[in-house]
């Protein structure tokens, strides 16, 4: 998170002494898609469904087919601004496409947990 905020700073002291167009287009673009970064990927829960927002584009994944919820830290980040992750996992590859599981870092962990929990109880929550 520090680097997309320390990039376009150091981007736009580096372009005093270019031209205008310079300065606008290319360091307010590469800005623009830093803070597309770090406020851009938010999660919620709608009804019986996950809803990922990446880059503002949903993606709805069903909860009926979590397989398990299992907390995660560590430095390398996915699709999470934090290093305290829920890995999910589904029970149907065809849900994400992949066998890896879907990495998120929802604001409070622990009732991010118990809420999905609520709705499918069969999921097995590991710590």
């Amino acid at each position: 998170m520090l680097c997309l905020l320390v990039v376009p700073v150091l981007m736009w002291f580096t372009a005093f002494d270019m031209p205008w167009w310079y300065a606008v287009f290319i360091c307010g673009g590469l800005t623009a898609l830093c803070l597309i970064g770090l406020f851009g990927c938010w999660y919620e829960i709608d009804g019986k469904n996950l809803v990922v927002y990446m880059f503002f584009r949903p993606t709805r994944l069903p909860i009926d087919k979590i397989k398990s919820v299992k907390k995660t830290t560590g430095i390398l980040s996915t699709a999470a601004m934090s290093t305290k992750r829920v890995s999910i996992s589904f029970t149907d590859r065809s849900v994400l496409k992949s066998f890896a599981p879907l990495e998120i870092s929802p604001k409070d962990r622990d009732a991010f947990i118990a809420h999905i929990n609520s709705i499918n109880p069969d999921i097995e929550i590991s710590c």
